[in-house]
């Protein structure tokens, strides 16, 4: 009885943290196989591996289910072709034919990737939907935020080679940590394997294995160094920050000391403390971060650059600008934008103030219309004066538009003719905006208005 509670004990313990509900099953459903066949041409309709595949499609997918069942299945030997990435490296694509790899590998993906996400960490960004490059610059520019202030260290770490070189048995045997079926083990085994040496690279499932791998390093790290650090993952791309510069250092050394002794791979060994200022960046997912702003990488301005000095098909220019304003639409890159694209600032137009105007062409002044006798002998500022506007009485008539002392815009309407000459004058040698009061010449019978300087 000992001896069975203990083989029981064993058993559950190697269970333990394994996902028990994906089955093998699961994947091999032929609503499962048809499904992955849909998604896998997407956009490769015309391909020859699809267009001969389309020929049998049903028997071979019949096929393909009898042998998965019976996991005979085999990763085809495929080819490799170099692809110049954007970034400027040339890559090794291991390429595989359509049938039946690309559809076994969607098949197994669709099953396994919710189970993946589970277990990735929340700052791990490549492959993941809605987590993409975007995503990583907002987390990045939202921890430079809290910290606002405070001088931000950081550490880049880079691995050598990293897909190259990642060992294929220590790779199985920490995914194999969460799948406990034979038969998810055997596709997972079948897609790791693929080559002779590292994960192949092009294959559907590699990408999301690789962020699962750095996942468990990532996790191992904080259980034992956490703290105000916080590590941003981007494929093989590691940055430590935090605004202390010990535990800074004691979380590199942790990811160094588990990229050795468990994962065995190496990593550059240029590593260097460096600060956020306003003028000291850090160069990370296509942008430079600064304590007060996020620019695009140097490297990717000058290629803008050229391009549109080069180009001059309007279309394909209107491309290349669409592209490159996606990426400046996440950072400060207006200035950027109209300096290459020879936009023009408003002020660059020079357009001629607006002026309101009556139905005969007059200046129309935006104040309160007052009586010369209700604002004599107050202080006010003279500020522009439009003549010969239009009046009931048929006589010459001119508005003035003044300002008192309490800053208010006031207006009134004269024919004065001794104001009109004045004012003529003022107009002559340009003498607006002066300052003076309205006073009345006469101490009885009909007003007469004048100018004078103001006498507190």
């Amino acid at each position: 009885m000992e001896e069975v509670k203990e083989l029981a004990y064993k058993r559950k313990a190697k269970l333990r943290g394994k996902n028990r509900k994906l089955r093998f099953e699961y994947i091999t459903q032929m609503n499962n196989l048809e499904l992955a066949d849909h998604n896998a041409r997407k956009g490769k309709g015309k391909h020859r591996g699809v267009m001969l595949f389309d020929r049998r499609k049903t028997e071979n997918l019949t096929a393909l289910q009898i042998q998965l069942a019976n996991m005979e299945y085999h990763t085809s030997p495929g080819h490799i072709c170099n692809k110049k990435c954007p970034c400027g490296k040339t890559r090794k694509l291991h390429k595989l034919p359509y049938y039946p790899d690309h559809i076994v590998h969607h098949s197994l993906m669709q099953q396994i990737l919710p189970v993946l996400y589970t277990y990735y960490y929340y700052d791990s960004y490549a492959s993941v939907p809605g987590k993409g490059m975007h995503f990583a610059a907002n987390r990045v520019s939202k921890f430079i935020r809290k910290y606002k202030g405070k001088r931000i260290y950081y550490v880049k770490l880079d691995f050598v080679k990293f897909y190259e070189n990642i060992l294929q048995p220590v790779i199985y045997e920490q995914i194999c940590k969460t799948f406990g079926n034979k038969g998810v083990r055997y596709l997972l085994r079948e897609a790791i394997t693929a080559c002779d040496k590292g994960l192949a690279i092009g294959h559907y499932p590699i990408q999301p294995i690789a962020n699962y791998y750095t996942s468990r390093m990532v996790r191992h790290v904080y259980k034992k160094k956490g703290g105000k650090v916080a590590i941003f993952v981007y494929c093989d791309d590691i940055v430590v920050m935090g605004i202390d510069k010990k535990k800074v250092w004691r979380t590199v050394n942790a990811i160094i000391d588990y990229a050795r002794e468990v994962m065995h791979q190496p990593l550059h060994e240029n590593i260097g403390m460096q600060i956020i200022a306003d003028k000291r960046s850090l160069d990370f997912v296509g942008y430079q971060f600064f304590s007060n702003r996020r620019l695009l990488r140097k490297r990717m301005k000058k290629r803008f650059a050229r391009k549109m000095a080069k180009l001059k098909e309007p279309m394909r220019r209107y491309q290349v600008a669409t592209a490159y304003k996606g990426w400046l639409m996440h950072c400060n890159g207006l200035n950027l934008w109209r300096k290459i694209m020879k936009m023009k600032s408003f002020s660059d137009l020079q357009i001629p103030e607006y002026v309101a105007v009556d139905a005969d062409g007059k200046r129309f002044f935006d104040a309160t219309t007052r009586s010369m006798s209700s604002i004599a002998e107050e202080k006010m500022t003279f500020l522009d004066v439009e003549f010969d506007v239009k009046s009931r009485f048929d006589k010459r008539t001119i508005v003035v538009l003044t300002e008192d002392s309490r800053g208010r815009r006031i207006k009134f309407f004269t024919s004065n003719p001794r104001l009109i000459h004045i004012f003529e004058q003022v107009k002559k040698s340009n003498g607006f905006p002066f300052l003076g009061e309205i006073y009345n010449t006469k101490t009885s019978g009909k007003a007469d208005y004048a100018i004078r300087d103001y006498k507190e």
